[in-house]
């Protein structure tokens, strides 16, 4: 038998067994890894979306926190599953779209060793304050900033997106606010809350619930469109600041890549049932998150789209980390 019947045999072989571990599957338990402590919003989607999944596909359908390193702990721990269909990850715009340019080096690779399924979330930022600049706008926050107004804002950590544009912001209007980083949104938010700190730039979701009672302030949305939980704030672009349009964060499901095309195939079909179902929608929605279901090429081409917008910011702000 020669080279390329060899070859071709062992294809064929290969297709068959593939539909056939297809056909059967699932027939065990299935792990959706998260890159997030539990608590999170992340969390809390994935958790929603792995019940509905096990009564769907017949199986337990555990989620699997393996928080650290912005993402990349755990993206490493799925990277590493077997191609079956038995590893689910919940990806980020960190993971999967900004973190090949933050980091020097990564652990995986985002395209070939995932194979996308659909998007759940987008979620744009904000421009925050609590109780110093309250009653301001944009243009005045901005003025009295150059003014020399000693002013803070805070992340949940280096590297993370409300650092990314928290320094963008200091970029584009010439401002020179002093970063303030923290170990996750939470203690960021509580300080902010609590006056210790002047501005953030979080998602709408993380401070939805504190711009409808009064306690935070929000000048703007970072984003070319203006949220639907908050269609009354406008853009930075409205605004006539352009470049601090930044695109939204998202979440997104992936499975390892190599996993049979009728595996990731069914997955996405149930998938999109349920994060466009009416109990989803309405939970998320009110929560201040937008939801957005693709088929798995549209959500490896927003991906792709991603990628390319992060690492220009990036590079442009000269931020690379170990």
């Amino acid at each position: 038998m020669n080279v390329t019947r060899r070859i071709a045999v062992f294809l064929l072989f290969s297709a068959l067994v593939g539909t056939a571990a297809a056909q059967d599957w699932p027939t065990r338990p299935i792990r959706i890894v998260v890159p997030f402590p539990a608590g999170g919003s992340a969390d809390v989607q994935t958790r929603i979306i792995a019940d509905e999944l096990s009564k769907a596909l017949g199986q337990p359908v555990v989620v699997d926190n393996k928080p650290g390193a912005g993402g990349n702990i755990g993206a490493a721990e799925a990277a590493r599953a077997q191609p079956d269909g038995y590893t689910l990850f919940m990806a980020t715009t960190g993971t999967h779209a900004s973190n090949v340019s933050l980091y020097k080096s990564l652990p995986y690779d985002p395209v070939r060793n995932f194979a996308p399924l659909t998007l759940v979330t987008i979620n744009p930022q904000l421009i925050v304050s609590g109780s110093k600049y309250k009653e301001s706008t944009l243009n005045d926050l901005i003025a009295k900033l150059k003014g020399g107004a000693s002013t803070n804002y805070g992340s949940s950590g280096i590297g993370s997106a409300t650092h990314l544009a928290g320094e963008l912001f200091n970029r584009e209007t010439g401002t020179a606010m002093v970063h303030v980083p923290y170990r996750g949104q939470g203690p960021a938010l509580n300080d902010l809350l609590g006056g210790r700190l002047d501005i953030m730039f979080p998602l709408v979701a993380d401070v939805f619930s504190f711009l409808g009672s009064g306690q935070l302030h929000a000048f703007a949305v970072m984003n070319e469109r203006r949220s639907k939980a908050l269609p009354n704030v406008r853009t930075t672009a409205e605004l006539g600041y352009p470049r601090l349009a930044l695109s939204s964060i998202w979440t997104g499901l992936y499975t390892n890549a190599g996993t049979p095309k009728p595996i990731i195939d069914r997955l996405n079909r149930e998938l999109v049932r349920i994060i466009s179902s009416q109990h989803f929608v309405d939970k998320f929605e009110a929560l201040g998150f937008e939801i957005r279901t693709t088929s798995p090429e549209e959500l490896g081409a927003f991906a792709a789209a991603e990628t390319a917008t992060w690492g220009e910011i990036i590079r442009t702000l000269k931020i690379q980390l170990d």
